[in-house]
């Protein structure tokens, strides 16, 4: 795997061409890079002195990817004062966070292939698979771990749905349940509290406007609320 895939990964990921205006293509190009920052960011962070740790942790990373996730929680700091170096820190911890959960998955499902390439377990076995997750767990800890207790709290109750969700889907639904909720909730556990996670993560790192409403939603239970609690 070579480092420049993940490199590129950014650039790959805003598209110019889908910004027609000259306000729109200037904050793209501003976007795109924060997410360099991020990239490198993600590299320097899955980098591990053993060789038994360094090569399989940053497999996932090296094999691309959408980037998603930090681009929704530099997007959400602009609600505020834009990205600031915690707030890329947090994508970063929202990123191997999501790396982490497809280690996790593809031994779960046992999965051939993952961004193009042979899954982890396939390459390594399931064991290194599963410790390469779990320090990539570790590691998103560490970041958030100096960013406030809000954003402790907040990375500690996101890896509890995740795990709520992979559960969940891995038993499938209980005799009374019905299919189509108990999926939807699986979603809610599995993707979207880790999407949720990121956009909130964006906004609570940043000093908002004065007098600007912030809605968050709750994927947990499908509604909204202020997040006055947040301003800094």
């Amino acid at each position: 795997m070579n480092r420049h895939i993940a490199e590129d990964t950014a650039t790959q990921a805003l598209p110019m061409n889908l910004f027609r205006g000259v306000q729109d293509r200037r904050h793209a190009k501003a976007l795109q890079a924060e997410l360099e920052l991020v990239e490198a960011g993600l590299l320097e962070n899955l980098t591990f002195a053993s060789p038994v740790a360094d090569v399989p942790a940053r497999y996932l990373l090296n094999a691309g990817g959408k980037r998603i996730r930090p681009m929704l929680t530099l997007l959400a700091s602009e609600l505020g004062n834009g990205p600031n170096e915690l707030v890329r820190r947090a994508a970063q911890a929202v990123e191997i966070t999501h790396l982490a959960s497809l280690y996790h998955d593809d031994v779960m499902d046992d999965a051939k292939l993952r961004r193009g390439v042979p899954a982890a377990q396939t390459v390594w076995s399931n064991s290194i698979a599963i410790l390469a997750g779990d320090l990539l767990f570790a590691r998103a800890s560490t970041l958030v771990s100096g960013m406030g207790e809000e954003a402790i709290l907040l990375q500690a109750r996101t890896f509890e749905r995740l795990c709520l969700g992979q559960l969940h889907e891995t038993v499938g639904p209980q005799p009374g349940d019905e299919p189509i909720p108990h999926y939807l909730q699986v979603l809610a556990d599995k993707t979207g509290a880790l999407i949720a996670c990121a956009a909130r993560m964006g906004s609570c790192l940043v000093r908002h406007q004065s007098n600007m409403p912030i809605l968050l939603w709750n994927t947990a239970s499908g509604s909204a609320w202020p997040s006055s609690s947040l301003t800094m």
